[in-house]
């Protein structure tokens, strides 16, 4: 068939059936050789990958570059320039992830050698620059390397996070509230075509619940380690935030049972925290694959396809870990973004 006869939906749906469903991770985490983890991964994104022997950095890498794929493949032949100028937004946003990557590590002090084989934009100027500067100069020059990017003040910002929360979930929830941001700037800038209340609306249905859930850990992780918070990280539901940075260590609990996502949530504050992200996690799932029940293409949808491809890195490379450290299936299951039993 002729590229120019094959629409936007039809090309993000074939891809759409490439994600995990919930009986192939109920495989996958019940595999117990090496090719029933392949069987389990047949017709998927991750056919013929190593899971057993990926990392979880890995395994995101895959899932951003398949998503790189999808949006180059799209851009070649979509008519609207509206949708070419979302793309274009998502692949800055992709761009960004490798300098946050470079900047995580530097902050973590890890070799910048062992983050170069998970970028996917090495040749990229403002990849290569900031990887050079940081090298050479630390931190004190990334305001110069990122300079003229329009993703650089999320960056900057996650930076001032991670110094204040010493958190490295800062640079997970910085890039959530980039992508959502930017996200709403180019619809505005777009104006009436996109239909501009609707998609915020979906574009916030979709990235929420993972901002929340780590703006809502951090702050959570942060008062249990006594530490004084200078400021709030942002969040979609902002007075959850400011009611929890108010809050003593032993209100953390009750207050995140008061949450959307505090269903379940156990009395140990530091397991009620990763539970409140499991339960995000599922509310995203949901929704990202409610996405695709509309008519007709929507930018919402494309933004789904990401979500989906994340989830299953995090859920693939949860289930390896889980196997390897010799866990039970029922107990890997509690922390997957599918509720399998």
């Amino acid at each position: 068939m002729p590229a120019e006869l094959i629409s936007p939906t039809a090309l993000v749906y074939m891809y759409r059936g490439q994600i995990l469903d919930k009986e192939k991770e109920l495989s996958l985490l019940t595999a117990s050789t090496p090719e029933e983890v392949q069987n389990a991964l047949r017709g998927t994104w991750l056919e013929g990958v190593a899971v057993e022997e990926a990392s979880s950095e890995e395994l995101e890498r895959l899932a951003c570059q398949k998503y790189y794929e999808i949006l180059m493949k799209l851009r070649g032949y979509v008519p609207s320039y509206n949708l070419k100028l979302m793309i274009d937004n998502l692949v800055d946003w992709l761009r960004a992830r490798d300098v946050m990557l470079i900047v995580r590590a530097a902050v973590s002090g890890k070799d910048l050698k062992e983050v170069e084989g998970f970028l996917l934009f090495k040749d990229d100027p403002v990849v290569s620059t900031t990887l050079l500067v940081i090298k050479e100069r630390g931190l004190e020059g990334l305001a110069q390397a990122l300079k003229g990017f329009k993703m650089a003040s999320y960056i900057e910002q996650a930076v001032e996070m991670y110094r204040s929360y010493k958190d490295l979930s800062a640079f997970v929830l910085a890039m959530d509230v980039m992508l959502l941001k930017s996200m709403y700037n180019v619809i505005t800038r777009i104006g009436k075509s996109m239909n501009v209340g609707t998609s915020k609306i979906e574009i916030s249905k979709l990235l929420c619940p993972e901002i929340d859930a780590l703006a809502v850990t951090l702050v959570g992780r942060a008062i249990l380690k006594g530490l004084k918070l200078p400021a709030e990280p942002p969040a979609c539901d902002q007075d959850l935030v400011r009611a929890l940075v108010q809050a003593k260590p032993d209100e953390v609990v009750p207050l995140l049972r008061r949450t959307p996502y505090g269903e379940g949530v156990p009395e140990d504050p530091y397991e009620a925290l990763a539970k409140v992200r499991v339960n995000a996690m599922r509310v995203q799932r949901k929704r990202a694959l409610a996405a695709f029940s509309g008519y007709p293409f929507r930018v919402a949808v494309l933004l789904a396809l990401l979500i989906l491809l994340r989830l299953d890195a995090r859920d693939v490379a949860t289930i390896m870990t889980g196997k390897k450290l010799g866990l039970d299936p029922s107990k890997i299951a509690e922390n997957l973004s599918y509720e399998l039993f």
